[in-house]
């Protein structure tokens, strides 16, 4: 009698404990270290080598993704491989491979060529913008003296991706006060939607949209697409050359006694470099370079630089430093070739 309530106890043990140490509500996750041990909870993220694992016992813990030897779950995961090539099924995790199964195939990768993984919950409704990350960046300055000087930003971007597809935008606004002189503003918009032929190349096609006081542009109109290669796309980094056609108006305001405000239209090359990375975890580098030749005149370009460095304090919390930079060769007004800004803000994700 005694032996068979020992078998029993033996039986029931292993389930108690899975009960015991996951949390109501959590899903269950199990994960199998390389030494035999095995860990319950809910998987919320993969970042860098690390997995960030909920329990009910330990709060939020982060295990060593290259040492797992198993993985298994009943909730589906986008899954994001070295090229940018991504998969959404559920997964199994078993010597060394990554088995996804999605709606159409069964996916084996090898583990160390897995760069991102998150958990996917079907939205209720399908709507778009339950999918849609990003970030909303509000900074001001504002310094007295001899003059006073207020200065406000406002900064926006959201990414929609869906693995074989993905639509990025963002949004500025920068808007200045000093005293005895005119307020300026600077507001900018973009929008570019990729489609990915293979995991290194993708088509896309962009509009963007750009007002600023300080070049007397009133209104800048960019629309066009083109062919990109990712070069590189590592847990870390990410490298990307774009290449396309584009058609530009641009309408200036005028000189004082001008009878028309200087218009532009016509069709611009486009060539440009994207560059990602990630620093200690919490630290993020990213910037953007294109360059903009006339196709009807040799002497006639643009160059656009967006740089930004963002600290992230939690998830939904940062600090952002960005930096930009527009050249005009031959602008159609008397103003300075180049104009630059630096801007500082506390963004919120979402």
């Amino acid at each position: 009698m005694r032996l068979v309530n020992t078998m029993r106890l033996s039986i029931l043990l292993p389930w108690l404990l899975l009960a015991c140490g996951t949390a109501p509500g959590l899903a269950v996750d199990v994960l199998t270290m390389e030494n035999g041990d095995r860990l319950t909870g809910e998987v919320k993220s993969l970042a860098g080598e690390r997995v960030f694992l909920e329990t009910a016992y330990a709060g939020t813990i982060q295990v060593d993704w290259l040492k797992l030897e198993g993985f298994s779950s009943d909730r589906r995961f986008e899954v994001e491989v070295e090229r940018g090539r991504k998969y959404r099924g559920k997964l199994v995790l078993a010597e060394g491979k990554l088995e996804v199964t999605t709606a159409k195939e069964t996916v084996s990768v090898e583990k160390d060529r897995v760069v991102g993984l998150a958990p996917k919950v079907e939205k209720e409704g399908g709507s778009l913008w339950r999918e849609v990350e990003g970030t909303l960046d509000l900074g001001y300055n504002l310094t007295r003296g001899n003059s006073q000087l207020d200065q406000s930003s406002f900064l926006a971007q959201g990414l929609y991706d869906q693995g074989h597809f993905k639509i990025s935008g963002d949004a500025s606004s920068i808007f200045g006060r000093q005293d005895d002189a005119d307020p300026t503003s600077r507001q900018t918009a973009g929008l570019r939607v990729d489609w990915f032929v293979n995991p290194r190349v993708f088509r896309f096609a962009l509009g963007t949209f750009e007002h600023n006081d300080r070049q007397r542009l009133n209104f800048r109109t960019v629309l066009g697409g083109g062919l990109g290669r990712t070069l590189l796309k590592t847990k870390r980094n990410e490298l990307a050359l774009l290449g396309g056609v584009t058609f530009t108006g641009e309408r200036f305001r005028g000189d004082p006694g001008t009878s028309e405000p200087p218009v532009r239209r016509g069709g611009e090359g486009l060539a440009g470099v994207e560059w990602k990375t990630v620093l200690r975890k919490r630290i993020q580098l990213s910037s953007r370079l294109t360059a903009h030749p006339n196709l009807g005149s040799s002497e006639d370009y643009r160059l656009a630089f967006d740089g930004s460095l963002r600290l992230l304090f939690s998830k939904n919390l940062s600090w952002s430093l960005t930096f930009y930079d527009r050249f005009v060769s031959r602008p159609p007004v008397q103003v300075r070739r180049n104009d630059s800004g630096l801007v500082s803000a506390f963004g919120i994700g979402f």
